[in-house]
């Protein structure tokens, strides 16, 4: 009700809401006029109409509104300075440990790849990746935890009937069946250019370490990092070449305290030591019982695509084809779907190799030693 009560601004409802962050002694004390807001009973019992309305209407949408100071309402993002007084939901929000993963929307295909192959090891360690649902890094991160079987959040700069952008409408349905979207925007509300910062401030907040993978100078993910750090959290960046304008921001974040990270290890190891301990237990059991830890649902195309290249060695297109017999659209794509699950590495000149299951310094063919 609070959040849909348009004369109080939002530092009216912190200082309302007070320490202990009560909705329900905020708005008692609203109808008792027993505070400075003096709001008149007509308005009290007009915030309740539509609140019961909204929640009907998020229903509606198939979401629901969670409150803070309620069981589902995320620990982590309880703790930073102001923590929005409702949540509207599609999914369930995972109680594993979040690790945000951000980054360019305008990535390479290095730093796409890189953001889905960690997400992917993180969600093996049984932690949710959370993320912005964004082009480019963004998707390529939830794609990845989606594909190691863990949960993922994504935090929506607009109201939870909508998804933006909207060529990840069916990568938001399936973010809804295995983690959550989640937005503090009510329904209705449209995409905004200052709606960004907020979104921002709620990925930082319910992670306990923020990775950028590629950010310029100017770019939503540097603000999202320096959010994680003025609340106390632990900010990672995979460094990127120093001629890289994709990377600019990226790279600044390493002078400003952030930590280098060439592989999931140098994510968790900024995680409390219980937990530390717990994610690589949990990940060597799922890459045991794995296999090799790659994934079980590829098609019957890819399958041939990725037995037709070597295990060691370069593999060139022409070649690919009269080894896997596939067409050449077919295999094109099949090779494409396989690049970005990270399973293979193009090296230009239409030559592929298979990347294994190497840590990120390894697999990549651009040096991260030469910014650490």
């Amino acid at each position: 009700m609070l959040a849909l009560a348009s004369s109080l601004s939002p530092s009216d409802r912190r200082e309302l809401l007070g320490e202990r962050m009560d909705p329900v002694a905020a708005v008692r004390a609203l109808a008792r006029r027993e505070v400075k807001f003096r709001a008149p009973p007509w308005e009290v019992g007009e915030w309740r109409c539509r609140t019961a309305a909204a929640a009907v209407e998020v229903r509606e949408a198939g979401g629901r509104i969670i409150a803070h100071g309620s069981p589902e309402y995320s620990r982590d993002l309880a703790e930073i300075a102001d923590p929005p007084p409702v949540l509207y939901v599609r999914g369930e929000i995972p109680s594993a440990p979040g690790i945000a993963i951000v980054g360019s929307r305008d990535c390479t295909g290095y730093g796409r790849r890189t953001a889905f192959r960690l997400a992917t090891e993180l969600a093996y360690a049984g932690l949710t990746v959370v993320s912005g649902l964004a082009r480019g890094i963004d998707a390529a991160a939830h794609r990845g935890a989606l594909e190691g079987g863990g949960p993922t959040v994504a935090v929506l700069p607009c109201g939870i009937e909508r998804v933006y952008p909207a060529r990840h409408y069916a990568l938001a349905r399936r973010i809804a069946r295995q983690g959550a979207l989640l937005t503090e925007f009510p329904l209705r509300t449209r995409v905004a250019r200052w709606n960004f910062p907020q979104r921002n401030r709620l990925i930082a907040g319910l992670a306990r370490v923020t990775v950028v993978v590629e950010a310029a100078a100017r770019s939503g993910a540097r603000i999202t990092a320096r959010l994680a750090q003025q609340s106390g959290r632990e900010v990672v960046v995979v460094p990127g070449p120093v001629t890289s304008a994709t990377s600019e921001g990226a790279n600044a974040l390493l002078g400003e305290g952030a930590h280098v990270c060439s592989s999931w290890q140098d994510v968790i190891e900024h995680l409390h030591p219980e937990l530390e301990a717990a994610a690589r237990a949990r990940h060597a059991a799922t890459v045991s019982r794995a296999g090799q830890g790659e994934p079980q649902d590829l098609s019957t195309p890819e399958l041939a695509c990725l037995a037709a290249i070597p295990a060691s060695g370069v593999c060139g297109s022409e070649e690919l084809a009269a080894r896997s017999g596939l067409a050449v659209p077919a295999l094109l794509s099949a090779l494409t779907s396989l690049e970005v699950r990270g399973l293979v590495r193009s090296l230009g000149g239409q030559r592929y190799e298979r990347t294994g299951q190497q840590d990120l310094q390894q697999a990549s063919s651009d040096p991260l030693d030469e910014l650490r």
